[in-house]
């Protein structure tokens, strides 16, 4: 990991459909000073509010993990701030007219990609990592998280299906030495046919498609995968966006049916537990 904070070299936009609005909307990302998080502002709110992407600022992880202040929130942060771990960026403007990022392909792909062109610049401060000595768990009935001391960033997963069209399946990754961009950030989030109509009805997923989600049916998933073990890899790849609200730490995450609530939960005694 590196020792010294970074930020990227040149601010950027991007505009595509919100997963839950289905409406354009455009992120422009632009360099920060050391020090700063990673901040979101809202250009399309008359006083344009910011919120720093820490776990005491998330307001709900009901389907995706949701940050905001004062009454107004930014959804489905997760796949934007995973590639942003992933290249270990810690300073960085995110501006958005809306209130979700664009879903792009369902993955971190795209969002790894804009990042990497920008650029990733070295600044002069230090970065402080915090060495989890200690395990930390998070347990809620046959769903849980452990974090334990490691001198790496690493991730053991396990999915289990509990769907007659999906299998259990397991993968690791290790942040510090693994290739994200190859490994992790195209793996889609993914959706089941019968919740879709209720979704939206309640005016979600009104974005989603075979474009940006992978649709599990009775028999299996429609969409041909890209991994044998997508679904898996997309928990991973939320895991490692929604503990970029923590404070930077080293350890080993062992999960079981991890979603965001239990991430966010970890997140937040990781927290409390090095600061």
């Amino acid at each position: 990991m590196k020792n010294k904070q970074q930020t990227i070299q040149s601010q950027f936009s991007y505009t595509g459909i919100g997963l839950h609005t289905g409406e354009n909307v455009t992120i422009t990302c632009k360099p920060l000073p050391v020090n700063q998080g990673i901040k979101f502002k809202r250009i399309d709110l008359a006083s344009q509010p910011e919120v720093t992407a820490t776990v005491e600022n998330v307001v709900s992880t009901q389907r995706c993990t949701t940050i905001g202040q004062g009454g107004w929130e930014i959804n489905t942060i997760e796949h934007l701030m995973s590639a942003i771990s992933a290249l270990e960026i810690d300073n960085l403007l995110v501006e958005i007219d809306a209130n979700e990022p664009p879903v792009t392909d369902g993955s971190a792909k795209v969002f790894y990609q804009l990042l990497e062109k920008a650029g990733v610049k070295e600044q002069k401060a230090t970065k402080k990592t915090h060495q989890i000595t200690e395990p930390i768990e998070v347990r809620d009935g046959d769903q849980y998280l452990v974090l334990l001391p490691a001198d790496e960033l690493k991730i053991s997963y396990t999915f289990v299906g509990n769907h007659p069209g999906l299998t259990d399946q397991f993968a690791e990754f290790n942040l510090t030495t693994g290739n994200y961009q190859e490994e992790i950030a195209p793996a889609r989030t993914f959706g089941f046919a019968e919740e879709i109509e209720k979704l939206k009805k309640a005016g979600l997923a009104l974005g989603g498609s075979l474009e940006n989600a992978i649709l599990i049916e009775a028999d299996g998933p429609v969409n041909e995968l890209r991994f044998e073990n997508e679904f898996v890899r997309h928990k991973i790849l939320d895991i490692i966006g929604d503990l970029k609200l923590a404070p930077d730490f080293k350890g080993h995450i062992i999960a079981v049916r991890s979603g965001h609530r239990l991430n966010s939960i970890l997140a937040k005694k990781i927290k409390d537990k090095v600061l």
